[in-house]
């Protein structure tokens, strides 16, 4: 026969299930990637299903030292040991929500001393002496979870967990794209250094013409000045490219880990930028298992999912079981008789009534949580579609001011070749040479950016694409 009680706590549980308030909220949809449409931008590009990052791409370059490099930045990173860190603290936090689900059984021990007074509860011969209570039992709790709301404290952990993990690849990510591009900018400031150490020759040379010339009565004094300013300007920007090169090698001891010492060891870089680009052929469908941060966002909207549903299931009576085994006493040297001993058990309802606007609250908070998370998921995801469209436009131009910049580079040396040998001959003035001269160096310079940018490009399309993350682990 079901008691007066039961039928009362079965009443206000099917009073209260329909009592969640929210607010009538509507959750905000979620960008998926096929619904971003880029053929038409991607179109005519290289298409290979292959073309995904690998976990190690620097080594494309085929430079052993940049190798290193990373690989020791990897070693002793203090933003990788943070990211770390906050994996380890999630897990943690998956482990107690895990626990949670459990029984619970903990031993218990209490020893006190006391006075009883001689007109209380206990009668001779303890009334107005001094005993010694004693318990000793192991106590028993396990909650049902009939709402759901630990299943779903521990779906939103382990969330958690996956958005951390995510987290840190995206940490390794960073890192590695920053020591690549700041290896990318030493390569260039040592192909600039080339470039104005030529120049150097140059000036010297036709500083050491013209005094030739002002011997022979063919030029005046003023063009000697002229040239020996020039060269004065010339040698100033060979400091400052050595001071670039000097405080790149700083930035990579920095990354590595390592003191400004570092530094110094590190010699003239030896990279194979690539001549062309190529792009996955399922873009962009899987940029949600290939980009890390795209993967930490979606793993946030889930665990604020979740983080509703433990809301929602607050509303609703929690019944717990509880029970104890043991023994008790007022002689500590009758603890453990058999007489002695303790046993109890009994369910234990806790019914929300009078916390609804508290509870109410936290629901709305959990909403604004998930709102919020839809649309830095959504950002994310927009940024990344945006990225690699970004550099396929990028280096669509690269290619077109590569081809100009190599016709003005032949037009240029040819155009100075000949201006020198009429001067030579005294056929043409000073200025004349030191315009095309400019105009040489102007195209050197072109190309040795217009090279530091093709690597710079492949590095943003590596990063656009994952740096590696999601893809399988390299056979043997």
């Amino acid at each position: 026969m079901i008691s007066r009680s039961s039928l009362l706590v079965a009443s206000a549980t099917f009073a209260l299930a329909g009592c969640v308030d929210r607010g009538h909220w509507k959750a905000a949809p979620k960008l998926e990637p096929n619904s971003l449409a880029s053929e038409h931008t991607l179109q005519g590009e290289k298409v290979d299903s292959a073309a995904w990052p690998t976990d190690q791409w620097w080594r494309g370059y085929g430079d052993p030292q940049l190798d290193a490099l990373v690989d020791e930045a990897l070693l002793g990173s203090p933003s990788l040991e943070i990211a770390q860190a906050r994996l380890h603290a999630a897990q943690a936090q998956a482990e107690a929500a895990g626990a949670a689900r459990a029984p619970t059984v903990a031993a218990n021990g209490q020893v006190t001393r006391q006075r009883y007074p001689e007109h209380g509860l206990y009668p001779p011969p303890y009334a107005g002496a001094w005993s010694t209570d004693a318990r000793v039992a192991l106590d028993f709790s396990w909650d049902f979870d009939f709402w759901g709301r630990n299943r779903a404290l521990l779906a939103q952990a382990r969330s958690g967990v996956a958005a951390a993990e995510a987290d840190r690849q995206a940490a390794r990510l960073a890192l590695t794209v920053a020591v690549v591009r700041a290896y990318v900018k030493l390569d260039l400031n040592y192909a600039l250094l080339d470039v104005t150490n030529d120049n150097l020759k140059q000036q010297n040379a036709i500083l050491e013409l013209t005094r030739q010339r002002v011997t022979a009565g063919l030029e005046n004094t003023a063009r000697v000045k002229q040239s020996e300013g020039t060269l004065a300007l010339t040698r100033a920007g060979v400091i400052f490219v050595r001071t670039t090169i000097d405080l790149t090698r700083n930035q990579l001891a920095d990354l590595v880990g390592a003191g400004p010492d570092r530094g110094q060891s590190i010699a003239r870089p030896n990279l194979n930028a690539p001549a062309e680009i190529s792009l996955p052929s399922t873009l962009p469908s899987e940029l949600l298992s290939r980009r890390p941060d795209v993967a930490a966002a979606r793993a946030q909207v889930e665990a604020a999912g979740h983080g509703i549903s433990a809301a929602q299931a607050q509303f609703y009576p929690n019944v717990n079981l509880v029970a104890f085994a043991g023994f008790q006493t007022i002689s500590l040297a009758q603890l453990f008789d058999a007489s002695d001993r303790v046993v109890g058990f009994g369910p234990a309802v806790h019914l929300p009534v009078f916390n609804r606007r508290q509870l109410k609250g936290n629901l709305y908070a959990r909403q604004a949580a998930l709102d919020t998370s839809v649309g830095q998921y959504n950002q994310t995801l927009l940024d990344a579609v945006r990225e690699v469209a970004d550099v396929v436009t990028n280096w669509r131009a690269l290619e077109r001011e590569t081809a100009e910049q190599v016709a003005a580079l032949d037009a240029a040396q040819s155009s100075y070749d000949l201006t020198t040998q009429r001067y030579q001959a005294g056929l043409d003035n000073y200025l004349s040479v030191l315009s095309a001269q400019n105009e040489v160096l102007l195209a050197q310079t072109l190309r040795a950016q217009l090279q530091a940018r093709r690597l710079g490009y492949s590095v943003d399309l590596t990063r656009a694409l994952g740096g590696g993350f999601g893809a399988p682990p390299p056979a043997g």
